[in-house]
């Protein structure tokens, strides 16, 4: 911000100022100096340079110096340049995720399918731990693109502190609600199926993530606050090196290399944890450093501003209870997988395991275009958040369709890594093959539903997602499962399933355009 002497600056003339006056408001000046010679009024003086040079000083010494976006180019090119600008560092960030997930599971399938079945019971609790927190970063997300593109960093600002106030409370909340409930739920996700050994292991694996929690949720915090100011590289740096740590940290727990004590399943868990401090120092670091748009003060005291929590929480809420949802259906949906024994579900979580690489595209490009729309609608410029998710779409779906091809044919190579259990390897392989098929569709259902929560519009994406998880996913599993007999084929058709149908339903919601009148 220019301080207020200069903000409505232009040029004009004004006349000269006199040095002094009396109290009467007599210039003395003018009586001392006298008129020039042949004038009866006074000259007037441009004044233009000082104004000039003390606005050019202020904007260098005092705005952010983190790459800025002007989302009002006006070639097609440039908009391209920017889309990619945005992407790239998301879709690298995702990919590495991916791939140190996989080199992860890899790890832990090394130990014996007991302990990739242990691993998998964990991932839809842990999952419902970050429900919460991934709905209000939608929220924060959101904000504070939408303030960005209005030229208000203070408000971008409040809300990236507002969110962090929300965050810190949240976390005490569902950490003690989660270690309350842990072994009950593991035992209800795991069925009567799954041996007792599995069972143990992943509570292991399970209560370590609680303890390391807080460091999770404080980091996708910063992170989708980042997102929404445009800067997805600090984010890609922050969990690339996160990931690397956790890897590394793999390697050195689960076999205990290099000194370190053998833990295995444990290990596994503690070397995330750990990873994830890491890449919080690094998120605090990059916000607290004053060279971004959005920067955090420890120095002034936090207080809660109830009406920016409140506007984070009224986008969040239909966004928790998709997470809630989608994360309940998923539960469920793993009840059906797990009674078809341990062999079944350790190629279904080869698979889920893999399977992140078909999500990277439309996350990536997602970013892009949650980050864009928001912007553009704080700028007014419906029309041109309209134009960026088409070209998002485009982009998105020639990426989309060359992972397709990859996971297609070389699926068995993939399914090998993990495991050499050729029943695994099979299964794991002709499920890739179902998901491969349904990949661009998949990837133009998260960039449409990132469109959407850009313009706060979370409500719709909720609902799609009731109908989808809660419906049709599980009702297509039972009756090609229970009914038809075919197995873990029938769970990745109702899964696709649910993919195609929510895709449809997103994009003719996009279309209707009710999204650019939410106000938030």
């Amino acid at each position: 911000m220019l301080p207020a002497a200069c903000n409505n600056y232009e040029r004009r003339s004004v006349f000269m100022k006199p040095e002094s006056e009396n109290s009467n408001g007599h210039d003395e000046t003018k009586e001392r100096k006298g008129k020039m010679p042949g004038e009866d009024h006074e000259t007037p003086i441009e004044v233009e340079t000082v104004y000039e040079q003390e606005i050019s000083s202020y904007d260098q010494k005092d705005q952010p110096r983190d790459r800025q976006i002007d989302i009002e180019v006006e070639s097609v090119s440039q908009k391209r340049k920017l889309i990619i600008g945005l992407s790239w560092p998301a879709l690298a960030e995702n990919l590495l995720s991916s791939f140190m997930s996989m080199a992860d599971m890899i790890m832990v399938g090394g130990l014996g399918a007991y302990a990739l079945s242990a691993v998998g019971l964990v991932t839809q609790p842990r999952f419902i731990m970050m429900a919460a927190f991934m709905a209000m970063n939608v929220g924060s997300t959101a904000l504070v693109a939408q303030c960005k593109g209005a030229r208000n960093p203070d408000e971008a600002n409040k809300a990236l502190n507002q969110a962090l106030i929300l965050s810190i409370l949240m976390t005490v909340a569902v950490c003690l609600i989660m270690a309350a409930t842990a072994e009950p739920l593991i035992r209800l996700v795991a069925g009567a199926e799954i041996s007792e050994r599995i069972i143990l292991e992943g509570l292991t694996y399970y209560r370590i993530q609680i303890i390391g929690f807080p460091s999770i949720s404080l980091t996708f915090t910063i992170n989708a606050a980042l997102r929404g100011a445009g800067n997805t590289r600090a984010t890609f740096y922050n969990n690339t090196v996160a990931n690397i740590v956790n890897v590394i940290l793999n390697y050195c727990l689960i076999n205990g290399r290099f000194g370190f004590p053998r833990m295995e399943v444990a290990g596994a868990s503690l070397a995330t944890v750990l990873g994830q401090c890491v890449g919080l120092i690094m998120a605090l670091i990059v916000v607290a450093g004053g060279r971004q748009y959005i920067r955090l003060d420890f120095r002034k005291r936090w207080k809660i501003d109830f009406s920016m929590m409140r506007r984070i929480i009224n986008i969040g809420i239909p966004s928790f209870i998709e997470q809630l949802l989608m994360r309940v259906g998923s539960l469920w949906f793993t009840t059906i997988v797990t009674s078809l024994g341990d062999i079944s579900y350790a190629a279904h979580m080869v698979t889920m395991n893999i399977q992140q690489l078909s999500f990277t595209t439309g996350m990536a490009f997602g970013t892009a275009a949650t980050t864009l729309v928001g912007q553009c609608i704080g700028r007014k410029r419906i029309d041109l958040g309209k134009v960026y998710v088409r070209m998002t779409q485009n982009m998105g779906f020639i990426v989309s369709f060359a992972i397709a091809i990859f996971m297609f044919t070389c699926g068995k190579f993939l399914s090998r890594m993990y495991s050499d259990d050729l029943v695994i390897i099979s299964l794991a392989s002709d499920m890739l093959k179902i998901i491969a098929v349904v990949n661009p569709i998949m990837n133009a259902r998260f960039i449409y539903a990132s469109a959407l929560r850009g313009a706060g519009d979370a409500k719709s994406i909720a609902i799609v997602t009731f109908l989808g998880v809660l419906l049709v996913r599980p009702i297509v599993a039972i009756l090609l499962v229970n009914v038809a007999g075919i197995g873990l084929t029938g769970v990745w058709i109702a899964l696709s399933s649910d993919f195609v149908i929510s895709c449809i339903a997103i994009w003719i919601r996009y279309r209707k355009g009710k999204w650019a009148l939410i106000e938030i």
